[in-house]
This record gives structure tokens, C-alpha cells and sequence, in this order.
């Protein structure tokens, strides 16, 4: 076997590279002000129409997003944990199997009976 010495100069591996800076490079620094505004706390009626309560079951699964693209599609599960997985068809989730996923939903087998699941409205 031969030794990376005996390989001749272009192809024997350097251990720095000739024109390496000697100090690393650092990052810019972040300005800290970017022209965002503070405006405050958020209006009451503003929170009471951003978050639906009881919009998702926090106790049992549920779907949350849904994808399509070219090399197929998967889907956002929500668990009972609160830990949230991407999932494709024939993958196993929860004790169950995906089915399918569709443009309205997805299609889980658990327990000998396939339970669909829809995005919340």
C-alpha cells in the first residue's frame, strides 16, 4: 500500500491551505435597530380573532398542515404528546399507518378502522 508521501505533489494532500487568512472571518454585527417599530401590546379584539380555542383536540391526534409537491405529497401531525411530525403515505405514526393524503385530509389505519382526519376550519 502506498504512503500519501510517495504520491506526487499535486495530488498529496496539504495540511493548511497556503492562502488561508490567518484570523477567521466574523460575521457583520446585526444592527439594532432594523426600522421595526414597537407598537405595543395587541388589542384585545386583534387576540380574540387570531386564536380559535378548541381549534385543534389537544388530547388525540390531529392534522395541521398539508403538502403537495412533486415528489409527493406528507402531512403536519399534531400528537397527544404536543410534538408535532411530518408524515407520508405508509409511514407508521401514533400506533397507526398513513393511508393516504389527499388535498382534503389524510387517512390513518388504527386498530382494524381507518380514521380520517381533516384540517380545522
Amino acid at each position: 500500500m502506498a504512503d500519501t508521501w510517495d504520491l506526487p505533489e499535486p495530488f498529496r494532500p496539504h495540511a493548511r491551505p497556503d492562502d488561508l487568512v490567518p484570523e477567521p472571518l466574523r460575521p457583520h454585527e446585526r444592527p439594532t435597530d432594523l426600522g421595526m417599530e414597537d407598537h405595543g401590546a395587541v388589542p384585545s379584539a386583534v387576540q380574540a380573532d387570531a386564536t380559535l380555542p378548541e381549534a385543534i383536540p389537544l388530547d388525540r391526534t390531529a392534522l395541521i398542515g398539508l403538502f403537495h409537491g412533486p415528489d409527493g405529497s406528507s402531512a403536519l401531525l399534531r400528537l397527544p404528546s404536543g410534538s408535532v411530525v411530518k408524515v407520508a403515505a405508509g409511514e407508521s405514526v401514533d400506533g397507526g399507518r398513513v393511508t393516504a393524503i389527499g388535498q382534503e385530509g389524510l387517512r390513518l389505519q388504527k386498530d382494524g378502522r381507518e380514521i380520517v382526519l381533516t384540517m380545522p376550519s
